[in-house]
């Protein structure tokens, strides 16, 4: 979508809808974007990071970071495109934010009515310009949630960790791993702390929390959750999921929009 003539803008909204599977390839944008599926999930990938994004969360992404989606659901796009300085203060790095309801219920609108600015009249202009102060002091007061899922680039490693987001219920040791890429398990230790910043277990958790807060929108069970990713009970999950996000899943579901 051409921007150029909207570049004094605080925001410009980006609104699509896709398909199921559908590919977003790889691109950048000049703005930083808040990427936010107001409906369905999307998978983004960034160069170090993959993330997974529920309804109830977006994706800050600065300014000419390149970046790919792939819907997992049938999508609706209500994104923001915020203006480069503006978007200083967020910071260089992508991180996944928390999107209250009134935040989804703005970013929706400002779509709407961003979609009507070839012909815009005073009332227009002055609503566009108060939504776009709000929308973007709503980012910058969101929650962050400390998900990520750290990429390798390794070609190993990458065989490895796209088994894992297919099947994560296979979750097996370091072993029978470094048997599959004819290495030692010791190495493959140090080759995913070098390669990801985080241990084995470590990558893990982080994919499964990641996992399941898709789970979690699409109303699952703790239970449903757990088994599916490979736990042998739902409270041992649940234990795991409370020492990295602070709350229970029951507590984090029952926040969700």
């Amino acid at each position: 979508m051409p921007i150029s003539t909207k570049q004094s803008e605080l925001i410009i909204g980006l609104s699509s809808e896709h398909r199921y599977k559908e590919i977003t390839y790889a691109h950048a944008h000049l703005r930083a974007q808040l990427l936010y599926a107001s409906q369905g999930s999307i998978q983004v990938f960034t160069p170090d990071q993959v993330w997974i994004l529920p309804p109830m969360c977006a994706l800050w992404i600065p300014p000419r970071v390149e970046h790919s989606v792939i819907s997992l659901s049938q999508v609706k796009l209500n994104t923001a495109l915020v203006e480069e300085n503006a978007a200083k203060s967020m910071g260089e790095h992508c991180f996944l934010i928390r999107v209250s309801n009134l935040l989804h219920e703005l970013l929706i609108r400002f779509n709407e009515l961003d979609e009507l600015k070839d012909h815009p009249d005073d009332r227009s202009r002055q609503l566009s310009h108060a939504l776009q102060i709000i929308v973007f002091d709503e980012i910058k007061r969101a929650n962050s949630l400390p998900v990520q899922i750290p990429w390798p680039k390794d070609h190993r490693l990458i065989k490895i960790c796209e088994t894992l987001l297919r099947s994560p219920h296979h979750v097996y040791d370091l072993n029978t791993w470094a048997d599959e890429i004819n290495t030692s398990s010791r190495t493959l230790m140090r080759m995913f702390q070098r390669e990801t910043g985080l241990s084995y277990r470590a990558w893990l958790q982080q994919m499964h929390i990641a996992l399941a807060l898709k789970q979690l929108s699409d109303d699952q069970t703790i239970g449903q959750i757990s088994e599916s990713l490979g736990y042998t009970s739902a409270s041992a999950f649940s234990a795991m999921f409370k020492r990295h996000m602070g709350i229970t899943p029951q507590q984090f579901k029952q926040y969700k929009k």
